[in-house]
């Protein structure tokens, strides 16, 4: 029923605007590379007009390990390092970058991105009970391994409707700031625009030419919508918490009733209602400006990339759509402009826009605007196709040249792509990498079929969310909530599916999914991680803001290198891929040169040649132990060169 109702939403979208973007095209290497060069021809007038010169390449092997940074989030394994020294072909780096984009390395680390840039928080308290936004991962996560366009993307998160289990899960992106409707708007705009009106929400900005009235007449077109489906399910919690006092409704190892009552109403209320939005929205109480009246009712207005206008004085249930529309507009340049704009800094490491209150790409920019025209336009001749655009990017000659020291001397990554410090999941899933064998192998579970309570199999998610709707009173809906409780304490209830497990669970009111909680890359955990998880400790997103991770460095982190996790997950663990290297035949010389490959993508110099054979050979386990700890807490493990 959910995905007719979804289904039905796009065909009636199609009528409003061209949905052929939803089809992608395969953008060949051969058209990336000539893209590239075309750039590599625009970065080199930009230099010369601005009397910089060009840097000098960097070995293969400085290139291997950057470009795995960049592409997949990475360090190479020492198969990887094989792989691509062994390779005779020339064109073995092109060969190399069309490997990582198109692995399950670049998957991840994309995916790290759009955690950090849409906010993707696993669970969240809202009101009391708690929320989950799985649905919203896994789309994020199923649309980044199709390569879904940024456009298409886009549409799909500002207009979708309808129960993010059981349609599409990116009707979540609203319900993930139900209650601050207002801070998801000047999120959306910065999100997808590139465009900052935050201030614009209290007063005119001095700042920028924004007004306090084009916020509000922005906001108006996603103001109206509602949580989908049915809250009232909350009314009757009374009578639960009553009966959970009660052993029978608080069975060891099922927990009380209200929590499975909890568990399973917020799976039936969520998303976004069809048909909900209004399109309009009253002024503030304290509105102080002559363009509007305190409390007057104010319709979705567009101030830039083409004119859309909305009706003040009715509803208007399209205005998600129109909204959306807008956003991906031909005539809405700071859309492409924007996302080319990230992009950009992914891979080169600096920004090419110049002001901090814009976050798009510029064509009237002085210095980088024939560059910043034609990102704008390659972006949009392949059709927002984020992969092969951060692959063109790799290609050119630009990336592959020696590093800067800082973001200003490279000159907006020009000059060579400034020396960083690695992102916590860079460092994070380069760990894991010296851990795992297969550092991609474990994944997350993303089956929504059905639902488990506490391990107990409750049934089919799309069975119950409809028999929750299909009631008319609180009293009938009590009733089942109390039969299907029994049946799940007392195992009378239906089987499980047999041999696959329990993918998506709750338990204490709380929605959970199958993230993984040991040892897998950072995408595959729980978003974000545990408060004093090695990702939070070494700056991973809160998810609160946009962007809001940090790569900068604090003794604390130095002291979890040296003496905490690097030390029980890959130094004196038995049975990892970096003590594997002892296994294979040969001297403790070669062991030592294998070591500092695994470790820092590059051969040993004589000095650590010999220092590190002395080590093996006077200590073994735990001489490699201690290269291993020296190792990952060196500068050269722990930047991007």
């Amino acid at each position: 029923m959910m995905r007719r109702l979804f289904t039905s939403h796009i065909l009636a979208f199609g009528a409003l605007f061209s949905w052929s973007f939803l089809f992608a095209v395969e953008i060949t290497p051969e058209r990336m590379g000539k893209e590239a060069a075309n750039l590599d021809i625009l970065i080199s007038s930009v230099l010369e007009k601005s009397g910089k010169t060009k840097p000098a390449p960097i070995d293969d092997f400085n290139f291997l390990r950057r470009a795995s940074l960049v592409a997949i989030g990475r360090i190479p394994t020492l198969a990887e390092i094989k792989e691509f020294a062994n390779d005779p072909a020339a064109n073995k780096r092109s060969r190399l970058v069309d490997r990582l984009y198109r692995s399950k390395g670049y998957q991840s680390h994309m995916n790290n991105w759009f955690h950090d840039h849409l906010r993707l928080n696993e669970v969240k308290l809202q009101g009391g009970y708690f929320s989950s936004n799985t649905p919203l991962i896994n789309w994020t996560r199923q649309s980044v391994r199709e390569n879904k366009s940024w456009k298409a993307m886009t549409v799909e998160l500002l207009s979708s409707r309808g129960n993010g289990w059981t349609g599409s899960g990116a009707s979540h992106y609203y319900t993930r700031d139900i209650g601050m409707p207002l801070d998801n708007s000047a999120n959306t705009m910065r999100a997808f625009l590139g465009v900052r009106m935050e201030c614009a929400q209290c007063h005119d900005d001095p700042g920028s030419s924004w007004e306090r009235i084009d916020f509000f007449n922005l906001a108006a077109f996603t103001h109206g919508k509602s949580n989908y489906g049915r809250l009232d399910f909350l009314r009757g919690r009374r009578l639960f918490v009553k009966m959970s006092s009660d052993k029978k409704f608080n069975a060891p190892g099922l927990h009380h009733l209200h929590f499975f009552s909890d568990a399973i109403g917020q799976y039936a209320a969520s998303g976004i209602e069809p048909g909900k939005g209004t399109g309009r929205m009253k002024l503030p109480d304290d509105y102080q400006y002559e363009d509007g009246d305190p409390g007057e009712m104010v319709e979705g207005r567009t101030p830039f990339g083409g004119k859309v206008r909305l009706e003040s004085k009715k509803t208007n249930p399209d205005s998600l759509d129109r909204f959306a529309a807008w956003v991906v507009g031909e005539e809405n340049p700071t859309f492409g402009g924007s996302i080319a704009a990230r992009m950009w800094l992914r891979v080169m490491g600096a920004k090419l826009h110049k002001k901090d209150n814009e976050e798009f790409l510029n064509p009237k920019d002085s210095v980088t605007g024939a560059l910043s025209g034609a990102l704008m336009k390659l972006i949009k001749d392949y059709d927002y196709d984020l992969r092969a655009f951060q692959q063109t990017l790799m290609l050119t000659k630009a990336f592959a040249v020696k590093s800067a020291p800082d973001a200003e001397a490279s000159f907006h990554g020009l000059q060579g792509r400034p020396i960083e410090r690695m992102s916590a999941e860079q460092i994070w899933d380069s760990l894991i990498t010296l851990v795992l064998e297969d550092p991609e192998s474990p994944q997350r579970l993303e089956d929504m079929e059905h639902l488990f309570i506490h391990g107990r199999y409750i049934g089919r998610l799309e069975d119950i969310i409809g028999k929750v709707h299909s009631f008319k009173t609180i009293k009938d809906y009590q009733e089942w909530v109390i039969m299907k409780y029994k049946e799940a304490r007392d195992g009378t209830g239906p089987k499980a599916p047999a041999p696959r497990p329990p993918t998506y669970i709750a338990g204490h009111g709380r929605l959970m999914t199958s993230a993984i909680r040991g040892m897998a890359r950072a995408s595959e955990l729980p978003s974000p991680a545990l408060p004093n998880h090695f990702l939070r400790k070494f700056g991973q997103s809160d998810r609160i803001s946009i962007d809001g991770a940090t790569n900068e460095g604090s003794l604390s982190q130095t002291l979890q290198m040296l003496n905490g996790v690097t030390q029980t997950m890959i130094a004196t663990k038995d049975d990892t891929a970096i003590r594997k290297i002892f296994e294979v035949p040969g001297s403790f010389d070669e062991k030592g040169v294998l070591l500092f490959q695994s470790i820092l993508t590059r051969m040993p110099t004589e000095q650590e040649r010999t220092m590190c054979n002395k080590e093996l050979v006077d200590r073994e386990g735990q001489g490699l132990a201690n290269i291993v700890s020296a190792l990952v807490c060196t500068p050269e493990f722990l930047f991007i060169y």
